[in-house]
């Protein structure tokens, strides 16, 4: 298994993210490496709005900026990106280098959901040229069926 140089998680506004930066920092501290923490803004396509768009940046950097607390409660280096773009996971793909582990949570979406929506988890192990986790989000009552 070759050397991994940094940790990089993909979040999003949902309790899954918060699952993966606890992991990921987790494993960050075991192996000794920084954390990168990305949120994909691709909200561009659907917002003509400036005001629109400058608000959701705000409320993104602020996400950010509570993941990054969680890394560094670990006491480790943490960055954070906004990134622009169509597709996340393009732009996850984009991102990664060869020596890095990703590491992501899964939103596990069934039928329809992810026939329209794609999973997102699911091309970036199939593209990336590193490793990647995934990370599977708890079952509970409302979704166990």
């Amino acid at each position: 298994m070759r050397e991994i140089n940094r940790v990089v998680i993909p979040v999003d506004k949902s309790d899954a993210s918060k699952i993966a930066v606890e992991e990921g920092s987790h494993i960050a501290k075991l192996l000794g490496v920084d954390v990168s923490i990305i949120f994909i803004d691709d909200s561009q396509q659907f917002i003509a709005s400036a005001a629109l768009e400058d608000k959701l940046r705000k409320e993104h950097i602020s996400s950010l900026e509570e993941f990054k607390k969680t890394v560094e409660s670990r006491a480790l280096e943490a960055t954070t990106e906004v990134i622009v773009g169509l597709t996340p996971a393009e732009e996850i793909i984009k991102y990664a280098k060869e020596n890095d582990l990703i590491v992501m949570a899964s939103h596990s979406k069934k039928g329809m959901d992810r026939f329209i929506l794609g999973s997102v988890s699911e091309e970036v192990v199939s593209r990336v040229n590193c490793h990647v986790m995934i990370l599977k989000p708890q079952l509970n009552e409302s979704n166990s069926l």
